[in-house]
């Protein structure tokens, strides 16, 4: 086929004479040209790999905040094109002039604008659409004078920083930016509110705890048993066993005839006599006995704990100065386990430091001691008894005051008397048929909490510990002079090994040493 066309051509240049055959030798050689150049690049294509450039704009983009669902107004220098936008759904774009352009923030988040002018010049916008919070922040600041909070919005949440005065005041400002957010962003879980805020101010609360207690008793006691009888027992005899201030064993003989003399027996070695009575009277010729219990007892007891306690505010701090007793409990199968319970000087507070150095105080001190007077037996145990003073509750107070969180006044009388009837009631001979008892308990308690908003000290701030003026005493001090303390502190230049010198006769030693001079008169 190709070969007709060849022939076909050849042929009209024959016929057609010189010019005809000119132009078609020219439109051949052309198409040859074409072909060679079209030959050409496919074959520089096939050698060259396939590459592509990148144009950075980072530097041209212009920056814009769009509040959401509101509209910013773009001006260009010369008409616009066209403009693309890589995210439809957050931004939306309205022409409203050839050089005007409407921005309307649609949903959070962030978008790329390439706006295309004239000769293909271009200009790209970074668009972020986020809460308007220039209102935020003139309520934060109508809640919180005093404040320095900064409100940002990143991705539809909102991010707060900088101090407030107090923590009611963080959860104040917290609860006004939840208002701020939209509903519908709530309702998908995108957006929220991110506390950053910092309370201004010290933290650390110092809590001084006093527990003064002043306890007063006084007890009085009169109480009478006896005997009487006649001369062996003839005529009668009267025994007063009131109260059984002492046991008397007293009856009539046994085998003993009642037409005889009834002899006086008392039991086998007499009357005991226990310690019970304070006071025993007897009067052999008239075969009479007494046993009194007179006692008069006055008891002052005063406690005194002061416990301090150092806590970071909103934290619990426990203290307990004291030890801890066993209780045995009985199990089954003669087999006892051991349960320890707690007592002594104990303090649990939780302080909260608000504004204006107020501080709001949950404490609850404790002071409690073993008595052994409430014990009972267990599997041949005595467990004590616990004598507990405590109280619990919350108050506020600004730092350094001192408020009485407890106080107790008590006042307890108590009156026993036992008689026996009609001369038991007798003005002077009765008081040997009667038993009378007077207790009076008076009980002062109070108890001070003092709190203070503290902050660390420096290491030569720190005061002396106790225990730091005390010295060991020298070999003089101990041996001749028997102190268990040096008499004065010992510098820190002072040498650790002292020098002694002996000088003189065996009657008269002169000791020399870091002290100064001593004599011993008579060594011998």
């Amino acid at each position: 086929m190709s070969h007709t066309v060849k022939e076909g051509i050849t042929m009209n240049v024959r016929r057609n004479g010189p010019k005809l055959g000119f132009a078609r030798r020219r439109c051949a050689v052309s198409a040859m040209c074409v072909c060679a150049v079209l030959a050409v690049t496919a074959a520089r294509a096939q050698t060259q790999p396939f590459s592509a450039t990148v144009r950075d704009l980072t530097e041209e983009t212009q920056h814009i905040v769009i509040p959401l669902n509101r509209s910013v107004l773009v001006e260009t220098t010369t008409e616009t094109a066209r403009a693309d936008v890589v995210a439809s759904t957050i931004v939306d774009v309205q022409p409203v002039s050839p050089k005007q352009l409407l921005l309307t923030g649609k949903s959070f988040g962030t978008t790329q604008i390439i706006l295309w002018g004239e000769a293909d010049r271009r200009s790209m916008l970074e668009v972020s659409v986020e809460l308007d919070t220039q209102a935020l922040q003139a309520a934060i600041r109508d809640v919180d004078p005093q404040a320095e909070v900064n409100v940002r919005s990143v991705m539809g949440s909102i991010v707060l920083t900088g101090t407030v005065s107090g923590p009611e005041e963080a959860s104040r400002v917290v609860d006004i930016a939840n208002l701020f957010l939209p509903y519908q962003s709530l309702d998908a879980g995108i957006a929220g509110v991110r506390n950053h805020l910092r309370v201004a101010g010290e933290q650390q609360v110092l809590l001084r705890c006093l527990v003064a207690e002043l306890n007063r008793s006084a007890t009085r006691q009169l109480g009478i048993n006896g005997f009487l009888a006649g001369d062996d027992f003839r005529d009668a005899f009267v025994i007063n066993q009131l109260g059984g201030i002492n046991p008397i064993n007293m009856g009539a003989a046994a085998d003993a005839l009642v037409s005889d003399t009834i002899p006086f027996l008392t039991g086998t070695e007499g009357v005991p006599l226990t310690t019970t009575p304070t006071l025993s009277l007897g009067f052999p010729r008239v075969q009479m006995q007494l046993f009194l219990k007179a006692m008069a007892d006055n008891s002052l007891l005063k406690i005194l704990a002061e416990p301090n306690l150092v806590c970071i505010s909103g934290e619990t701090a426990t203290f307990l100065a004291g030890g801890e007793f066993p209780i045995p409990v009985p199990q089954g199968n003669q087999q006892v386990t051991i349960e320890f319970r707690e007592f002594g000087v104990r303090l649990n507070f939780t302080p909260l430091v608000n504004a204006h150095q107020r501080i709001r105080l949950r404490v609850r001190p404790e002071v409690s001691e073993t008595d052994f007077s409430a014990a009972i037996q267990i599997e041949g145990f005595a467990v004590p008894g616990l004598t507990n003073r405590s109280a619990e509750t919350t108050v506020e107070i600004s730092s350094g005051q001192t408020i009485a969180i407890a106080g107790l006044l008590s006042e307890e009388v108590k009156a026993f008397a036992s008689r026996i009837p009609g001369v038991g009631e007798l003005p002077v001979l009765g008081a040997l048929f009667r038993s009378v008892e007077y207790r009076r308990n008076m009980t002062e308690l109070v108890i001070l909490v003092t709190p203070e908003i503290v902050a660390p000290l420096d290491g030569q701030q720190l005061s002396p510990v106790p225990g730091d003026s005390i010295t060991p005493p020298t070999d003089f001090e101990f041996y001749a002079l028997g102190m268990i303390e040096g008499g004065t502190p010992r510098s820190e230049d002072s040498p650790e090994v002292e020098d002694y010198s002996v000088s003189g006769d065996p009657n008269n030693l002169a000791i020399r040493g870091p002290w100064g001079y001593a004599t011993i008169r008579d060594a011998r």
